[in-house]
């Protein structure tokens, strides 16, 4: 029998032994991770002998004074992680439980561990299927690189030759400010510093003091940052979290090289490299030119609003459009 709890009610530290146990624990999951992005989240938990066995964390939020969840920022996957797996009518509780207590869920990823949920069991739900991209990092560094495409290999070699080299870094606020300068004003609706990059250096500070978490950069021959990349790591993952580049880094490949610097450190070990692939075509293309292969999950959304409350929905998103220049 599953249980809703709310977010008082979670054992924090049942949880966050629960995701260390787990088969396919991912970093998003744990206490302090969620409490960053999703302050007031609540789970459904499975147990056993007074122990959480499973759980999955419900990004819960309220604006307009509804209730609605949706898949946070700073977290690809989220989903069931366990011990001890869902069973099918397990699975049908969740929805249930889900679809009980919320009428709109925006988006809800599963992770990649969940890829056998029974068919039918979202049933009232619409259901995607997202993909990422994994690459083996245990089959060795040669081998890796024998994967990637003539032209990735090409763009890594030309950052090289243009004198770029690559370091570790702990300077969070130079690869926020790099984004903000270069990369930020090409996208509608960042809010920066009251929202984004406030929950990027917490993250980075929570996960960084937990020894999980490194930061790389590339620079030029003057010692300038022209391109940086942020990784996370737990259970046998590391996680692709952010990167940014300036125009000068982008020209000469400087995140091509910075992600083959990463696979070259970690090559032969036991972990799996997830580029954390949005479902943007040229960002998937290179990603999959590292010879990486696509891992899919599962996502969900459900509207059950009442037509009128949808429709001021609709109307406040177009004029927040608006205002943001994206229509």
């Amino acid at each position: 029998m599953l249980r809703y709890l709310s977010h008082a009610a979670i054992d924090f530290q049942k949880w966050d032994a629960c995701l260390n146990r787990s088969v396919n624990g991912m970093i998003y999951g744990f206490s302090w991770y969620l409490n960053i992005i999703s302050p007031k989240w609540e789970a459904i938990v499975k147990e056993d002998a007074g122990e959480y066995v499973a759980i999955m964390p419900v990004p819960a939020a309220r604006k307009f004074g509804m209730r609605y969840v949706r898949q946070p920022l700073f977290a690809h996957q989220l989903g069931v992680f366990y011990q001890q797996p869902f069973t099918t009518e397990e699975w049908q509780q969740a929805a249930h439980l889900l679809g009980k207590r919320f009428n709109l869920v925006s988006s809800y990823a599963f992770n990649t561990g969940n890829a056998f949920i029974p068919g039918g069991v979202f049933t009232g739900f619409n259901c995607s299927t997202f993909t990422t991209y994994h690459l083996d990092l245990a089959q060795g560094y040669e081998r890796i690189v024998s994967g990637y495409r003539k032209d990735r290999r090409w763009r890594i070699n030309k950052a090289k030759r243009s004198g770029l080299t690559v370091q570790s870094s702990t300077n969070i606020d130079r690869i926020i400010s790099i984004f903000h300068e270069y990369i930020a004003p090409k996208i509608a609706g960042v809010i920066g510093e009251a929202y984004e990059y406030r929950l990027l250096r917490q993250l980075y500070q929570e996960a960084n003091q937990r020894g999980m978490a490194q930061m790389f950069a590339a620079v030029d021959a003057q010692g300038q940052e022209q391109a940086m990349g942020l990784f996370f790591f737990f259970n046998r993952q590391i996680i692709y979290i952010f990167n940014s580049s300036t125009t000068q880094g982008k020209r000469l490949g400087g995140i091509p090289l910075l992600v083959d610097f990463v696979l070259q450190k970690f090559a032969g070990q036991d972990y799996i490299f997830d580029f954390e692939a949005p479902e943007v075509d040229p960002i998937s293309d290179f990603y999959s030119s590292f010879g990486s292969e696509k891992a899919h999950f599962l996502s969900i959304s459900r509207n059950h609003l009442p037509a009128p409350v949808q429709w001021v929905k609709h109307l406040r998103m177009q004029f927040y459009r608006w205002k943001n220049g994206s229509v």
